[in-house]
């Protein structure tokens, strides 16, 4: 299921020296946050990761698909009416015979939500 301009529209793309941001407006409205959780949505985990996917996927303009996640630290609960914008960070891209690996954070101002380490076919 692809989520971009459903649960989440892209805002800014800005590259940086190492890294890419993509400021993320998430959609409250979407079916995935009344069914997690009525009344007070919360971002599940697996789209936390699938957004950081699809973003790979815009910044290296070809499709792919996570094949390992080596590393989630879930931080905070991302909410869609406390945090209606995020920032997701990708950096340390490296692309191999292996895939692509990135380290991916998201944040909302100074605040750390997650962070990932996954890697991509």
């Amino acid at each position: 299921m692809v989520l971009k301009d459903s649960l989440y529209s892209i805002q800014k793309k800005q590259q940086q020296e190492s890294a890419v941001c993509y400021d993320l407006a998430l959609h409250a409205d979407h079916f995935i946050y009344q069914a997690h959780f009525p009344g007070e949505p919360i971002t599940p985990g697996v789209c936390v990761i699938q957004m950081a996917k699809e973003l790979l996927e815009d910044h290296l303009q070809r499709p792919l698909a996570v094949s390992t996640v080596k590393n989630v630290k879930f931080l905070a609960v991302i909410s869609p009416i406390a945090h209606p914008l995020v920032r997701y960070t990708i950096d340390r891209i490296q692309e191999g015979p292996d895939g692509v690996k990135a380290v991916v954070d998201v944040t909302v101002g100074e605040q750390l939500m997650t962070h990932i380490s996954l890697q991509l076919n």
